[in-house]
């Protein structure tokens, strides 16, 4: 599930990213646009891996802590933070918030 979901989640920040490319120069308001949904896809696909994650681990009864799969080793926080299904959506809605940013700024 996980792996689709990121799967899904790259494909839409690959297209959204196209765009963005071949409107940079032509239109302002469309830059503003894409870097919109790419922000808000980015804390949902973020927030509903969250859940997956979350359900997964609770249907592991007999296991402490799964992280990666079963009896996998404990990682401290910032190795946890930067397994994908975490890491990417943050960045990507950074890097959305840093493009629009970057429009906006040259609009004047």
């Amino acid at each position: 599930m996980i792996n689709h979901r990121m799967q899904w989640f790259l494909i839409l920040q690959g297209f959204l990213f196209a765009g963005i490319g071949f409107s940079w120069e032509k239109n302002t308001a469309l830059c503003i646009v894409f870097s919109s949904v790419g922000v808000l896809s980015s804390l949902s696909v973020g927030f509903l891996l969250r859940c997956g994650i979350q359900a997964i681990a609770s249907l592991e009864d007999n296991i402490e802590q799964v992280i990666i799969g079963k009896k996998a080793e404990a990682l401290s926080p910032l190795q946890h933070f930067l397994l994908p299904w975490h890491f990417l959506p943050v960045t990507m809605a950074l890097a959305w918030i840093a493009m629009g940013v970057i429009k906006a700024a040259n609009i004047g």
